[in-house]
């Protein structure tokens, strides 16, 4: 019996320090699965705070690019103003060499900044070299970001660096967990890519009949080319101002058979280099549908549109001033054109058609230039002044901008 008892003990105790062995191994099996999946966790949560922090670093990207392409003006919280002291983003940040075409940011280390919310994205867009103002509210994460935009060095192109975060964020360092960095160049596509050479541009006929209208173009690059028709130029009683030099008549080139031929399609796309159909779904481009009065053009203006798409007919009857010397319009009219009474337009007015009806009298004038695919007729005494300085700034000053392809980086 005592030595059956004693086997029988040996036995159990066999029996329990495999248990223990057993107990201890799935323990720290235990141990090593949780400790991996802690890992996993933290890696899971580090990769996600890295992937919102670039996704909000790209939209910075697309919300500068959208930005500088907004036509309207725009308040210190970066959304739509109607305050008349405001001006349009890319007018607020950016100036351009008009003899260059060189874009120089204004200063400050960060242009505008955003943070998502509740409630959406707020922003903060403060005058040019005054630091943006965003901030969260509680511990959740909060995705922002913080734009700067940089000059290139190359005419008619910058850099925008956007600075992504998990939470606020008003300068170049991130104040959340999460930090990205990225940076894509943008290539403005001009207003106006090739201006004409003579303040009026018809591809038929221009007729005035007696009427003494006034034609001006001093310039001698474009050599003082008054009236350029594709058909006859009807206007014996014409005012004339070309170069120094150059007799006034000789400034008329009518019959132009490279004009005539040209299609409606071709001619716009000689001055503004691409489709209509291109053309007006630019995002610097206000889109109008029409008839339409000088009242849409001029409340347009003041909301800081100075492009400008009309779908239909348009026609101004006031004696209201359109645009400045140094702020012209440009007006692309998908119909006809009709001016009356003492209108004054700076900038350039393109239409398949264009009327001038002045026989009131009075200072009427078009300081730029007007093309039209069809005829211009008209009466009474309107000037057209050619001024290469509005046409300047209409195509290196006034466009939309887009990707360079390639440019992108995250470095």
């Amino acid at each position: 019996m005592t030595a059956a008892k004693h086997i029988f003990q040996e036995r159990g105790m066999a029996s329990m320090t495999v248990v223990v062995i057993i107990f201890v191994a799935m323990a720290l099996g235990m141990l090593f699965t949780n400790r991996n999946m802690v890992m996993e966790q933290r890696t899971s949560a580090n990769q996600h705070r890295a992937t919102v922090a670039m996704e909000a670093a790209e939209a910075g990207l697309e919300w500068a690019t959208a930005m500088l392409n907004k036509p309207e003006k725009v308040s210190s919280a970066c959304t739509t103003s109607s305050v008349a002291a405001d001006v349009r983003f890319k007018s607020k940040y950016l100036t351009t060499d008009l003899s260059t075409g060189l874009i120089t940011p204004s200063a400050g280390t960060v242009h505008a900044a955003c943070i998502s919310g509740a409630s959406g994205w707020t922003c903060s867009c403060p005058a040019p070299g005054t630091a943006p103002s965003v901030s969260g509210s509680g511990t959740a994460m909060q995705p922002a970001f913080a734009v700067v935009l940089q000059s290139s060095g190359t005419a008619g192109t910058l850099r925008i660096t956007s600075y992504g975060c998990t939470s606020a964020i008003t300068s170049t360092i991130c104040m959340g967990d999460g930090a990205a960095t990225v940076s894509v160049a943008l290539g403005g596509v001009s207003g106006l890519a090739t201006p004409p050479a003579a303040p009026l541009t018809a591809r038929g006929r221009v007729s005035v009949g007696n009427a003494a209208l006034g034609v001006q173009n001093g310039d001698t690059t474009s050599n003082g080319i008054t009236i350029n028709a594709g058909m006859d130029i009807d206007a014996p009683n014409v005012r004339l101002t070309t170069v120094p030099g150059s007799p006034p008549m000789g400034s008329l080139v009518g019959n132009d058979a490279t004009l005539r031929n040209t299609t409606e399609d071709q001619m716009f796309a000689t001055f503004f280099g691409m489709t209509k159909d291109s053309y007006k779904t630019l995002p610097s481009v206000r889109r109008i549908t029409c008839p339409c009065t000088e009242t849409t053009v001029t409340a347009a203006y003041a909301e800081g549109v100075r492009q400008f798409w009309f779908d239909g007919n348009l026609d101004m009857n006031s004696n209201t001033t359109i645009g400045s010397a140094t702020d012209p319009v440009l007006m692309v009219v998908d119909g006809a054109v009709t001016m009356r009474g003492t209108l004054r337009v700076f900038g350039v007015i393109y239409s398949t058609a264009i009327t001038w009806d002045n026989t009131g009298g009075g200072a009427a004038l078009l300081q730029g230039a007007a093309i039209s695919e069809g005829n211009f007729t008209g009466n009474g005494t309107p000037d057209f002044y050619y001024d290469p300085n509005v046409l300047t700034k209409l195509r290196v000053d006034q466009g939309s901008f887009v990707r360079v392809p390639g440019s992108w980086r995250d470095f």
